[in-house]
């Protein structure tokens, strides 16, 4: 014999009832994990292999990145807290030379590249600051030993009464003063030192911008040669690439924190 227990009318209404509470509940906390996951977004803008540089014969650079920015298009999530995590990465060169002689005591090189930031293409709230110097020298050279060796001066058979008697580039010797009682002198080519420095280095850096929420955003970020340029006789040159810009979508917690700077 076999036994099967009868459910009342109210016991079978109570259970749809579960099941209809259980339908909608197990959704309802399934959607926030998804909601979470929509939350993150990543762009990146670069350059190709081939737009790198290289240090050639003498130091001189070549190659490089020949536009001076990347665009990076993201959009971000309805919500709170949307932050941006922006890091350019890039190959930077840097060339000076710097050379003295007789007649050029002091040479001195300054250059430098500096990397910006903006979203939307404004610079504002980008943290901790929308621009940083990714690499920057200086470079000087001072003697005045060539002055000091009579070898270094090659006294020629032009006489004078001043430099302005003599050739461009010479000084007239006219211990005396006396109507062409002295001789022009010219410096020695031999006497020159000469320093070039060549280097390449790769580099990155985090910026961080709280945006508004929905729209889309572009990310534009640029660079520049900076420094103060040259004195005396030297030369300076500078290089990029290759490059990548990328971009990320955060979100910031009350609960875990604000961003400080």
């Amino acid at each position: 014999m076999k036994f099967e227990p009868k459910i009342g009318e109210s016991q079978a209404m109570n259970m749809k009832k579960l099941i209809c509470t259980l339908a909608f509940a197990i959704p309802m906390l399934i959607a926030p994990i998804s909601f979470a996951q929509s939350n993150g977004n990543f762009s990146a803008s670069g350059s190709s292999a081939s737009a790198a540089c290289s240090i050639g014969s003498g130091g001189v650079l070549s190659g490089g990145i020949v536009a001076s920015q990347f665009a990076a298009n993201i959009s971000t999530s309805n919500g709170s807290g949307n932050t941006l995590d922006i890091r350019p990465s890039l190959v930077t060169g840097l060339f000076t030379n710097t050379k003295i002689d007789t007649s050029v005591s002091t040479a001195s090189a300054d250059v430098g590249i500096q990397v910006c930031v903006k979203v939307d293409g404004s610079s504002a709230g980008i943290l901790p600051a929308p621009c940083v110097i990714y690499d920057q020298r200086f470079q000087q050279i001072s003697s005045q030993l060539f002055s000091q060796l009579s070898e270094c001066q090659l006294v020629t058979s032009t006489t004078c009464t001043t430099t302005a008697d003599c050739p461009t580039g010479d000084t007239c010797n006219n211990p005396t003063g006396g109507t062409l009682t002295g001789v022009c002198t010219a410096p020695n080519p031999l006497c020159n030192f000469d320093l070039i420095l060549s280097t390449l280095s790769a580099h990155s850096f985090d910026f961080v911008a709280p945006v508004g929420i929905g729209k889309p955003h572009v990310i534009t970020t640029s660079w520049s040669t900076v420094g103060s340029g040259t004195v005396g006789n030297a030369h300076v040159a500078s290089c990029v690439g290759p490059g990548i810009v990328t971009v990320s979508q955060v979100k910031v917690f009350n609960n875990s924190g604000s961003l400080s700077f």
